[in-house]
């Protein structure tokens, strides 16, 4: 197997950490990961504030990237993450060998998470947020059932997210068109129509590759060797 550097980025809520056992599989392969936290959420929650935006989480990872000084890597991202590795890709598609979309969002330019939900969605979570006192969308009850039990501890300590992340739209500039391999993962158990119409649109394209897996959305938790498999071979066939 070619070994790779890879870089793992979180959805909504949560925290970097429910890479965690995805990325210790991939470490034991011989792959470099590199799993970055966003600011005010999981690890980074006690930075929680009304002043972050989708812009800021991008750029955490491009700090993260920078660091490390990273040359070129493979990016994936699950579920909100998609928002984040789009941004990053449209800034830097020269050092990005390969995008994964693991049951994630794909936005176009000028889109926000909250124009790819839907206004019935949005009024919920706006309504949600106004009740936290509306900096933050608290987290929704995640059914865990499907996590394996040693592995539900990571689907605690959930935190809100911080509404300005979901309201701001991603300026793309097309350099994301730029990265030669991207691939969509979508999981099939109670999907939500949002990730089930992104999985629709790049089935057929030939600039895309795509999978299903038997998951439900938290698919890195769900089933941690499939998907670590997924992104190992991925990242072992780009360039």
């Amino acid at each position: 197997m070619v070994l790779k550097t890879i870089v793992l980025v979180q959805g909504a809520w949560g925290s970097s950490a429910s890479w965690t056992p995805v990325a210790a599989l991939l470490r034991g392969a011989g792959h470099v990961v590199h799993v970055p936290s966003l600011t005010g959420l999981g690890e980074r929650r006690h930075l929680f504030s009304g002043s972050i935006t989708l812009g800021t989480h991008v750029q955490d990872v491009v700090g993260a990237v920078e660091s490390e000084g990273l040359e070129r890597f493979v990016l994936v991202g699950h579920s909100y993450g998609g928002m984040v590795i789009t941004g990053l890709a449209d800034l830097m598609p020269d050092r990005i060998a390969g995008l994964v979309y693991l049951d994630a969002f794909l936005p176009e330019n000028g889109q926000s998470v909250f124009d790819l939900i839907g206004p019935e969605r949005t009024l919920l979570n706006l309504a949600q947020a106004g009740d936290a006192g509306g900096l933050g969308v608290p987290p929704p009850e995640r059914h865990a059932t499907r996590v394996p039990q040693d592995l539900r501890h990571y689907m605690t300590g959930r935190s809100p997210q911080p509404v300005g992340t979901m309201i701001e739209r991603v300026r793309l500039s097309g350099g994301y068109r730029n990265v030669p391999r991207r691939h969509y993962v979508s999981a099939v158990i109670d999907q939500a129509p949002v990730f089930a119409q992104a999985y629709e649109r790049v089935r057929s394209d030939p600039r895309w590759t795509s999978e299903t897996i038997d998951t439900g959305h938290m698919v890195q938790l769900e089933k941690p060797a499939e998907v670590a498999g997924i992104i190992g071979r991925f990242a072992a066939e780009s360039a």
